[in-house]
């Protein structure tokens, strides 16, 4: 097991120094529950801190893309709100915008999944890191 943990640890330490695209296909695989880190014990993620640290940036990456699409929808909002009440209701003019609003409601609703499973992940790990047991 401890061989196996430490070939994660060094994955995980690439994929987590790429740029941001793979590091959101990277917290995707960590999220779709690839591996069991539920099932590393408290001494091994004590063992593994790098392991720990690559969840952490890809936690981080997560969160700031996540933050970036809700603030885009917040601007868009009120865009389309000051338009909803100078068309009085009408159709909105530029339906390009608008589906630029459509693709980041998703986007933002897809980080917010990934950041949610990655960052239930990393809490896992870091627990069972500062946990005190007789392992």
């Amino acid at each position: 097991m401890t061989r196996l943990i430490k070939a994660i640890e060094g994955w995980a330490g690439k994929e987590s120094q790429k740029n941001e695209l793979e590091m959101t296909a990277f917290g995707a695989a960590l999220a779709s529950g690839i591996i069991s880190f539920h099932q590393f014990s408290s001494k091994d993620c004590r063992k593994f801190q790098n392991l720990i640290g690559s969840v952490a940036r890809v936690k981080q990456h997560l969160e700031k893309e996540h933050k970036k699409f809700d603030g885009e929808i917040d601007k868009m909002h009120i865009k389309f709100a000051q338009e909803m009440e100078e068309l009085d209701l009408k159709i909105i003019r530029d339906r390009k915008e608008f589906k630029h609003y459509l693709v980041s409601l998703i986007y933002a609703e897809e980080y917010n999944k990934l950041r949610g499973s990655v960052t239930n992940i990393f809490e896992t790990l870091q627990a069972k890191a500062n946990y005190e047991s007789s392992d």
